[in-house]
């Protein structure tokens, strides 16, 4: 059943996006006064046709999208060059309008197709690592450490020993699982039988599970999981805080005051904005927090004592300020306005001398001063630990729906269609450098197949799923249509800009040569990405 699905919504998408192109050429062309001869319908065979007015409307049988034919688009055609209806015979700027009609019509298509999808909520497409961490850190994504079982199968081994969706795995015949290459270890050693260790909650649960039998697995499917990139303490300092805390070496840092770490650098800066910070580590299967408390990091030294004024007698030189009247101090200049806060009156201010704290009753003068130099202490922090860069077994637990309101949702879509247009300019760029250099396809870069693949796989995620596919279809179209690429839209625009600036027309054979080469190109680009495609898949 979903294969059927997935070849119905290939059909139906690739029609919509094909025939929205064709069709912005089509209006275009009749609004210049070009005839078109034929609008069709999926491509020859032709099944049937029906004429009205100039244009014949053809059916054809291949059901996949569909094409627009203009009277003097090839400007041999007999009578092409001294006809006021054919399109080589209009001004520079009414071809290029129709040349570009097309392209923006997929762009259009792609920014309603996003707006759609963020007025009723779709997940965030994620290109790059960059888009994973922004959409960590604004919560649409939530990951945890460790693998966590996402489906059982009914009436299957895991089924019957009592394992649940949710259930964190934490060790396999006595092995603790700590890489991403274990759980596919899981998946495909079916042959005997094995004990499982579970958490679910906060109780750790162990089951038996029986082989399977040939051809047959486990029944468990895990949550999508990867080795995912974290700082890792490789020493603590012995007599340190962390260390006192209950730091260890091996422990990888996941948050700091629950923001998430990747990189040792970004422990580094956390920790100096906070100064009792909470670490969340991941140490072995098991993930705690762990809470540093650092002594005051600003506090007041009494450098020198005035004779003759109100500290005299009480303060000596090498106090330090611990709080006026109550109110902590950690700045001379907190000090200085707690003192004026109580000018004239009695107060009570706490030091530390000696390694104890000392209560001490002072009145300032009436101008708010007691008669003492200050002076600020900045402790700085010592090496509690060093880290490595690392990695965790972490697992994509949701991936949560952006919805939002009708005016965000446009420029939500407007800015995602700029992103994804330059992303795609980009791949297209890092395929074209991959051609040249070694004549091998990206890893990252599909074709017609790879489409199909990710087709079925969105199937089964749903309709909003298949939305969002099917706008960044619509945006490469565009981008590569627009691309200065013969046989394409992008290519014929570049003869039209040439003429428009030389002011000469270009001879319509050598035009027609450049065209015709540039589809063999594209035929064979064609033929290299889905041999790539075959292959990643085989």
């Amino acid at each position: 059943m979903d294969i059927f699905l997935t070849v119905i919504a290939v059909i139906v998408i690739f029609s919509v996006l094909v025939l929205l192109h064709e069709l912005g050429h089509f209006v275009m062309a009749r609004r210049a006064g070009i005839k078109v001869l034929e609008f069709g319908f999926g491509f020859p065979p032709k099944l049937f046709s029906y004429k009205k007015g100039d244009t014949v409307y053809s059916f054809n049988l291949i059901p996949i999208g569909g094409f627009v034919r203009l009277y003097g688009e090839d400007a041999q055609e007999p009578g092409a060059l001294n006809s006021k209806y054919s399109f080589v015979h209009k001004t520079p700027w009414q071809r290029a309008t129709v040349a570009v009609a097309g392209v923006v019509m997929n762009f259009l298509l792609a920014f309603v197709l996003l707006v759609f999808g963020f007025s009723f909520g779709i997940q965030p497409l994620l290109v790059d690592e960059s888009d994973l961490f922004s959409n960590i850190e604004n919560g649409n994504i939530v990951i945890e450490a460790g693998a966590f079982v996402d489906k059982v199968a009914p009436d299957s081994s895991a089924a019957r020993a009592g394992i649940l969706p949710g259930d964190q795995l934490l060790k396999v015949a006595g092995i603790e699982v700590i890489d991403a290459s274990f759980i596919d270890n899981v998946r495909d050693v079916h042959d005997t039988g094995a004990t499982f260790m579970f958490r679910r909650g906060d109780k750790e649960m162990t089951f038996e599970l029986t082989a399977p039998g040939e051809g047959a697995d486990f029944g468990l499917e895990f949550k999508q999981n990867t080795d995912f990139s974290r700082p890792v303490i490789h020493t603590v300092s012995g007599d340190s805080i962390g260390a006192a805390a209950g730091l260890k070496s091996g422990d990888a840092i996941l948050r700091v005051d629950g923001k998430e770490m990747y990189m040792p650098e970004d422990v580094s800066s956390a920790l100096l904005g906070s100064s009792e910070p909470i670490i969340t580590v991941h140490r072995g299967s098991r993930t705690l927090d762990v809470k540093l408390l650092y002594p005051m990091q600003n506090r007041v030294l009494i450098v020198d004592v005035f004779p003759g004024r109100a500290a005299e007698g009480g303060m000596v030189a090498g106090d330090e300020v611990v709080s006026i009247n109550g109110t902590k101090v950690t700045h001379p200049v907190e000090a200085q306005e707690a003192i004026r806060a109580h000018a004239g009156r009695e107060g009570i201010y706490r030091v530390m001398r000696n390694g104890s704290e000392v209560n001490l009753s002072i009145t300032p003068a009436e101008e708010g001063t007691i008669g003492v130099l200050l002076s600020p202490i900045v402790a700085i922090r010592g090496s509690e630990f060093s880290l490595y860069s690392g990695t965790v077994l972490t697992s994509l637990v949701e991936i949560r729906d952006i919805k939002l309101g009708f005016p965000q949702s446009i420029g939500a879509a407007y800015h995602e269609t700029v992103r994804l247009t330059g992303l795609t300019v980009a791949a297209f760029g890092r395929t074209m450098k991959g051609l040249i250099s070694k004549l091998e396809v990206p890893e990252d870069i599909g074709g017609p197949v790879q489409i199909a693949v990710y087709t079925h796989t969105f199937v089964k995620e749903g309709f909003m799923a298949l939305i969002r596919f099917a706008a960044v279809l619509s945006l490469s179209l565009a981008v590569i249509n627009i691309l200065p690429i013969p046989a394409l839209d992008g290519g014929r625009l570049f003869f039209i800009i040439i003429e428009a600036v030389s002011g000469k027309k270009i001879s319509p054979r050598i035009e027609s040569r450049i065209h015709s080469l540039g589809f063999v190109l594209l035929i064979l680009l064609i033929i290299l990405v889905t041999y790539s495609d075959i292959s990643k898949i085989l």
